[in-house]
Protein backbone atom coordinates (compact mmCIF):
# COMPACT_ATOMS: atom_id res chain seq x y z
CA UNK A 1 0.00 0.00 0.00
CA UNK A 2 2.63 2.33 0.96
CA UNK A 3 5.06 1.27 -2.19
CA UNK A 4 1.14 2.53 -4.41
CA UNK A 5 0.73 5.81 -2.96
CA UNK A 6 4.30 6.85 -3.70
CA UNK A 7 4.39 5.70 -6.99
CA UNK A 8 0.67 8.04 -7.57
CA UNK A 9 2.60 10.88 -5.91
CA UNK A 10 5.41 10.82 -8.69
CA UNK A 11 2.80 10.04 -11.51
CA UNK A 12 1.21 13.90 -9.75
CA UNK A 13 3.77 15.96 -9.27
CA UNK A 14 5.22 15.20 -13.24
CA UNK A 15 1.84 15.70 -14.85
CA UNK A 16 2.26 19.17 -12.32
CA UNK A 17 5.93 19.72 -13.85
CA UNK A 18 4.51 18.88 -17.50
CA UNK A 19 1.48 21.24 -17.19
CA UNK A 20 4.11 23.78 -15.85
CA UNK A 21 6.32 23.35 -18.66
CA UNK A 22 3.52 23.68 -21.42
CA UNK A 23 2.09 26.47 -19.64
CA UNK A 24 2.16 29.78 -22.24
CA UNK A 25 3.27 32.70 -21.43
CA UNK A 26 1.50 35.77 -23.49
CA UNK A 27 4.21 37.69 -25.19
CA UNK A 28 4.53 41.51 -25.92
CA UNK A 29 2.38 42.61 -29.16
CA UNK A 30 4.48 43.83 -32.17
CA UNK A 31 2.75 45.14 -34.64
CA UNK A 32 4.45 44.07 -38.19
CA UNK A 33 6.70 46.87 -39.82
CA UNK A 34 5.20 49.44 -42.15
CA UNK A 35 5.19 49.15 -46.29
CA UNK A 36 8.71 49.86 -47.56
CA UNK A 37 9.04 53.77 -49.04
CA UNK A 38 8.95 52.87 -52.52
CA UNK A 39 9.19 56.42 -53.89
CA UNK A 40 12.99 56.68 -56.03
CA UNK A 41 14.54 59.59 -55.35
CA UNK A 42 17.31 59.55 -57.59
CA UNK A 43 19.98 62.53 -56.29
CA UNK A 44 23.06 60.50 -58.27
CA UNK A 45 23.54 62.83 -60.79
CA UNK A 46 21.95 66.13 -60.17
CA UNK A 47 22.21 69.10 -62.72
CA UNK A 48 20.32 72.22 -62.88
CA UNK A 49 18.65 72.19 -66.24
CA UNK A 50 17.84 68.35 -65.94
CA UNK A 51 16.90 68.10 -62.16
CA UNK A 52 16.29 71.32 -60.66
CA UNK A 53 15.01 73.74 -63.56
CA UNK A 54 12.01 71.27 -64.04
CA UNK A 55 10.92 71.26 -59.94
CA UNK A 56 10.38 74.82 -60.71
CA UNK A 57 8.87 74.61 -64.17
CA UNK A 58 6.26 72.08 -62.55
CA UNK A 59 5.54 74.38 -59.02
CA UNK A 60 7.67 77.90 -59.29
CA UNK A 61 7.68 79.12 -63.23
CA UNK A 62 3.64 80.50 -63.20
CA UNK A 63 4.20 82.84 -60.45
CA UNK A 64 7.59 83.78 -60.87
CA UNK A 65 8.52 84.58 -64.38
CA UNK A 66 9.12 87.92 -66.99
CA UNK A 67 6.08 88.47 -67.19
CA UNK A 68 4.65 87.50 -63.93
CA UNK A 69 7.56 88.93 -61.47
CA UNK A 70 5.83 87.67 -57.96
CA UNK A 71 8.03 89.25 -55.72
CA UNK A 72 10.25 90.62 -58.32
CA UNK A 73 11.86 87.12 -58.79
CA UNK A 74 11.89 86.03 -62.74
CA UNK A 75 13.24 81.56 -62.06
CA UNK A 76 13.34 81.33 -65.85
CA UNK A 77 16.29 84.10 -65.44
CA UNK A 78 19.20 81.96 -63.98
CA UNK A 79 20.94 84.99 -62.90
CA UNK A 80 18.40 85.50 -60.34
CA UNK A 81 18.15 81.71 -59.32
CA UNK A 82 21.77 82.18 -58.16
CA UNK A 83 21.30 84.80 -56.30
CA UNK A 84 18.66 83.35 -54.13
CA UNK A 85 20.27 80.09 -54.24
CA UNK A 86 23.94 81.40 -53.10
CA UNK A 87 22.06 83.96 -50.32
CA UNK A 88 19.86 80.91 -48.57
CA UNK A 89 17.12 82.50 -49.18
CA UNK A 90 15.70 79.61 -51.72
CA UNK A 91 15.84 76.74 -49.48
CA UNK A 92 14.80 78.52 -46.67
CA UNK A 93 10.99 79.62 -48.40
CA UNK A 94 11.02 76.65 -49.61
CA UNK A 95 11.04 74.43 -45.94
CA UNK A 96 8.82 76.86 -43.93
CA UNK A 97 6.40 75.25 -42.22
CA UNK A 98 4.17 78.49 -41.77
CA UNK A 99 2.13 80.25 -44.49
CA UNK A 100 4.71 82.08 -45.66
CA UNK A 101 6.13 78.50 -47.56
CA UNK A 102 6.79 78.19 -50.95
CA UNK A 103 4.72 77.39 -53.69
CA UNK A 104 2.39 79.60 -51.82
CA UNK A 105 -1.40 77.99 -51.76
CA UNK A 106 0.13 75.03 -53.25
CA UNK A 107 1.60 71.63 -51.82
CA UNK A 108 5.11 71.88 -50.00
CA UNK A 109 7.84 70.41 -52.07
CA UNK A 110 8.59 66.67 -51.83
CA UNK A 111 11.73 65.55 -49.79
CA UNK A 112 13.14 64.61 -52.74
CA UNK A 113 12.65 67.59 -54.48
CA UNK A 114 13.90 69.64 -51.77
CA UNK A 115 16.93 67.39 -51.38
CA UNK A 116 18.15 67.30 -55.02
CA UNK A 117 17.75 71.32 -54.37
CA UNK A 118 20.05 71.55 -51.78
CA UNK A 119 22.59 69.37 -53.52
CA UNK A 120 22.46 71.57 -56.13
CA UNK A 121 23.21 74.41 -54.17
CA UNK A 122 25.83 72.61 -52.65
CA UNK A 123 27.89 71.63 -55.47
CA UNK A 124 27.41 75.10 -57.19
CA UNK A 125 30.23 77.38 -57.00
CA UNK A 126 28.14 81.06 -57.46
CA UNK A 127 30.75 83.21 -59.08
CA UNK A 128 30.63 86.21 -61.31
CA UNK A 129 30.95 85.45 -64.77
CA UNK A 130 34.55 86.24 -65.46
CA UNK A 131 35.01 89.89 -66.44
CA UNK A 132 37.72 91.70 -68.84
CA UNK A 133 36.30 94.69 -69.67
CA UNK A 134 38.59 97.76 -69.77
CA UNK A 135 41.05 95.94 -72.88
CA UNK A 136 40.49 95.95 -76.64
CA UNK A 137 39.06 92.80 -78.07
CA UNK A 138 41.43 90.75 -79.85
CA UNK A 139 40.82 89.74 -83.00
CA UNK A 140 42.01 85.98 -82.33
CA UNK A 141 39.65 85.50 -79.34
CA UNK A 142 36.16 84.49 -79.66
CA UNK A 143 33.92 86.15 -76.99
CA UNK A 144 30.61 84.83 -75.90
CA UNK A 145 27.92 87.64 -75.46
CA UNK A 146 29.40 89.24 -78.54
CA UNK A 147 30.32 86.46 -80.93
CA UNK A 148 28.18 83.21 -79.86
CA UNK A 149 25.39 84.31 -78.17
CA UNK A 150 23.65 85.67 -80.90
CA UNK A 151 24.19 82.47 -82.48
CA UNK A 152 22.39 80.81 -80.07
CA UNK A 153 19.59 82.94 -79.06
CA UNK A 154 18.47 83.60 -82.44
CA UNK A 155 19.15 79.58 -84.01
CA UNK A 156 18.57 77.30 -80.81
CA UNK A 157 17.13 79.60 -78.46
CA UNK A 158 13.94 80.79 -80.41
CA UNK A 159 11.41 81.45 -77.73
CA UNK A 160 7.74 80.06 -78.76
CA UNK A 161 8.86 77.49 -80.86
CA UNK A 162 9.66 74.12 -78.28
CA UNK A 163 13.92 74.80 -78.67
CA UNK A 164 16.02 75.60 -75.83
CA UNK A 165 14.61 78.67 -74.54
CA UNK A 166 13.55 78.63 -70.79
CA UNK A 167 9.77 78.34 -71.64
CA UNK A 168 10.83 75.09 -73.87
CA UNK A 169 14.02 73.54 -71.98
CA UNK A 170 13.69 70.71 -74.70
CA UNK A 171 15.85 67.65 -73.27
CA UNK A 172 16.87 69.61 -70.52
CA UNK A 173 19.10 72.10 -72.46
CA UNK A 174 18.76 76.16 -72.22
CA UNK A 175 21.15 78.66 -74.47
CA UNK A 176 20.15 81.71 -73.66
CA UNK A 177 23.00 82.75 -71.56
CA UNK A 178 26.64 81.98 -70.66
CA UNK A 179 25.24 80.35 -67.25
CA UNK A 180 22.47 78.36 -69.01
CA UNK A 181 24.70 77.09 -71.88
CA UNK A 182 27.14 75.44 -69.03
CA UNK A 183 24.92 74.31 -66.29
CA UNK A 184 23.39 72.44 -69.34
CA UNK A 185 26.00 69.94 -69.50
CA UNK A 186 26.44 70.08 -73.39
CA UNK A 187 29.99 71.76 -73.77
CA UNK A 188 33.32 70.00 -72.42
CA UNK A 189 35.74 73.38 -72.44
CA UNK A 190 38.41 72.93 -74.42
CA UNK A 191 37.69 70.13 -76.52
CA UNK A 192 34.69 70.71 -79.27
CA UNK A 193 34.57 67.44 -80.19
CA UNK A 194 33.55 65.66 -76.98
CA UNK A 195 31.20 68.47 -76.68
CA UNK A 196 27.17 67.05 -77.29
CA UNK A 197 26.57 70.84 -78.45
CA UNK A 198 29.37 70.54 -81.25
CA UNK A 199 28.46 67.16 -82.35
CA UNK A 200 24.49 68.01 -82.74
CA UNK A 201 25.36 70.79 -84.89
CA UNK A 202 27.55 69.25 -87.23
CA UNK A 203 25.55 65.95 -87.56
CA UNK A 204 24.62 65.02 -91.27
CA UNK A 205 21.80 63.02 -90.30
CA UNK A 206 18.42 65.04 -90.63
CA UNK A 207 17.30 63.24 -87.70
CA UNK A 208 19.82 64.29 -85.13
CA UNK A 209 21.01 67.82 -86.54
CA UNK A 210 20.41 70.84 -84.95
CA UNK A 211 18.72 72.79 -85.04
CA UNK A 212 16.01 70.48 -86.83
CA UNK A 213 14.19 71.05 -90.23
CA UNK A 214 12.90 72.64 -91.17
CA UNK A 215 14.82 75.20 -89.42
CA UNK A 216 18.00 76.06 -91.39
CA UNK A 217 21.70 74.54 -90.45
CA UNK A 218 23.79 76.55 -88.74
CA UNK A 219 26.31 77.96 -91.70
CA UNK A 220 30.50 77.00 -91.64
CA UNK A 221 31.32 80.72 -90.15
CA UNK A 222 29.08 79.87 -87.52
CA UNK A 223 29.81 76.39 -86.37
CA UNK A 224 33.39 77.61 -86.81
CA UNK A 225 33.03 80.54 -83.82
CA UNK A 226 31.16 78.13 -81.73
CA UNK A 227 34.22 75.25 -82.77
CA UNK A 228 37.07 78.27 -81.73
CA UNK A 229 35.11 79.16 -78.10
CA UNK A 230 34.70 75.42 -76.98
CA UNK A 231 38.21 74.70 -78.16
CA UNK A 232 39.39 78.27 -76.58
CA UNK A 233 37.96 77.15 -72.92
CA UNK A 234 34.30 78.28 -73.63
CA UNK A 235 34.93 81.08 -71.29
CA UNK A 236 33.08 84.22 -70.92
CA UNK A 237 34.99 86.91 -71.65
CA UNK A 238 33.95 90.60 -72.77
CA UNK A 239 35.99 92.99 -73.90
CA UNK A 240 35.18 96.77 -75.25
CA UNK A 241 33.97 96.34 -79.05
CA UNK A 242 35.44 98.69 -81.70
CA UNK A 243 32.62 100.89 -82.77
CA UNK A 244 32.38 102.54 -86.26
CA UNK A 245 29.50 104.72 -86.79
CA UNK A 246 31.36 106.51 -89.53
CA UNK A 247 30.66 104.31 -92.06
CA UNK A 248 27.43 102.86 -91.45
CA UNK A 249 25.71 101.02 -94.26
CA UNK A 250 22.81 98.34 -94.60
CA UNK A 251 24.46 95.72 -96.35
CA UNK A 252 28.31 96.03 -94.28
CA UNK A 253 26.48 97.03 -90.41
CA UNK A 254 22.97 96.35 -90.48
CA UNK A 255 21.92 93.40 -92.03
CA UNK A 256 24.85 91.60 -90.16
CA UNK A 257 23.74 92.87 -87.11
CA UNK A 258 19.80 91.67 -87.83
CA UNK A 259 21.29 87.99 -89.38
CA UNK A 260 22.79 87.27 -86.05
CA UNK A 261 20.57 88.94 -83.46
CA UNK A 262 17.05 88.42 -84.86
CA UNK A 263 16.78 86.70 -87.94
CA UNK A 264 16.33 83.41 -86.31
CA UNK A 265 12.84 84.30 -84.64
CA UNK A 266 11.49 86.60 -87.10
CA UNK A 267 12.39 84.20 -90.35
CA UNK A 268 10.03 81.51 -92.33
CA UNK A 269 6.84 80.16 -91.41
CA UNK A 270 6.86 80.88 -88.04
CA UNK A 271 8.27 84.03 -87.45
CA UNK A 272 7.52 85.39 -84.12
CA UNK A 273 4.86 88.27 -83.99
CA UNK A 274 4.63 87.57 -87.62
CA UNK A 275 6.73 90.47 -87.80
CA UNK A 276 9.65 89.16 -90.66
CA UNK A 277 13.51 90.56 -91.06
CA UNK A 278 14.40 88.33 -93.85
CA UNK A 279 15.45 91.25 -96.19
CA UNK A 280 15.77 95.53 -96.60
CA UNK A 281 12.37 95.71 -97.07
CA UNK A 282 11.08 94.12 -94.16
CA UNK A 283 13.75 95.87 -91.69
CA UNK A 284 13.00 99.21 -93.20
CA UNK A 285 9.51 99.22 -92.62
CA UNK A 286 9.60 97.87 -88.81
CA UNK A 287 12.25 100.30 -88.45
CA UNK A 288 10.18 103.28 -89.90
CA UNK A 289 7.52 102.23 -86.90
CA UNK A 290 7.82 104.94 -84.12
CA UNK A 291 8.81 103.25 -80.77
CA UNK A 292 6.37 103.25 -78.70
CA UNK A 293 4.30 101.21 -81.22
CA UNK A 294 3.45 97.58 -81.68
CA UNK A 295 6.58 96.31 -84.11
CA UNK A 296 8.89 99.39 -83.99
CA UNK A 297 12.59 97.94 -84.40
CA UNK A 298 13.81 100.36 -82.75
CA UNK A 299 11.26 100.30 -79.63
CA UNK A 300 11.65 96.52 -79.33
CA UNK A 301 15.60 97.06 -78.85
CA UNK A 302 15.86 99.83 -76.74
CA UNK A 303 12.82 98.88 -74.13
CA UNK A 304 13.86 99.21 -70.98
CA UNK A 305 11.33 95.83 -69.81
CA UNK A 306 13.84 92.48 -69.82
CA UNK A 307 10.27 91.07 -70.95
CA UNK A 308 9.77 93.21 -73.66
CA UNK A 309 12.92 94.18 -75.04
CA UNK A 310 14.75 92.48 -77.94
CA UNK A 311 16.38 89.99 -78.38
CA UNK A 312 14.02 88.08 -76.49
CA UNK A 313 16.09 86.47 -73.65
CA UNK A 314 19.64 87.32 -75.10
CA UNK A 315 22.25 90.28 -74.41
CA UNK A 316 20.62 93.34 -74.94
CA UNK A 317 22.20 95.00 -78.29
CA UNK A 318 25.42 97.37 -77.25
CA UNK A 319 25.83 100.26 -77.22
CA UNK A 320 27.79 100.84 -80.32
CA UNK A 321 24.85 98.48 -82.01
CA UNK A 322 22.19 100.91 -81.04
CA UNK A 323 24.27 104.05 -82.01
CA UNK A 324 24.34 101.80 -85.70
CA UNK A 325 20.67 101.48 -85.69
CA UNK A 326 19.86 105.25 -84.57
CA UNK A 327 22.29 106.29 -87.50
CA UNK A 328 20.89 104.35 -90.08
CA UNK A 329 17.18 104.82 -89.48
CA UNK A 330 18.06 108.92 -89.11
CA UNK A 331 19.88 108.37 -92.41
CA UNK A 332 16.51 107.15 -94.41
CA UNK A 333 16.92 103.61 -93.55
CA UNK A 334 18.85 103.19 -97.09
CA UNK A 335 19.76 100.15 -98.80
CA UNK A 336 23.71 100.87 -99.27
Amino acid sequence: MRKLSIIILGLAAGLVLTYNGCKHEPEEYIPPPPDPDTTICDTSNVTYSGSVYPIFNQHCIFCHNSTDLKGGLDLTDYSMVSAVASSGLLLDVLTRTDTTRMPKGGDALSACEIRTIEIWINDTTFAPPVDTTGHPCDPDTVYFEMDVLPIFVSSCGMPGLGCHDPGSASEGVILVSYDYVMNSNVITPGNPNDSELYEKITETDPDKIMPQPPNPPLDPAQIEIIRKWIAQGAQNLTCDEACDTTNVTYSGTIEPLINENCLGCHSGPSAQSGIHLENHDQVAYQAGIPAGQPGSLWGAVTNTDPAKRMPRFGAPLSDCKLDQIRIWIDAGRLDN
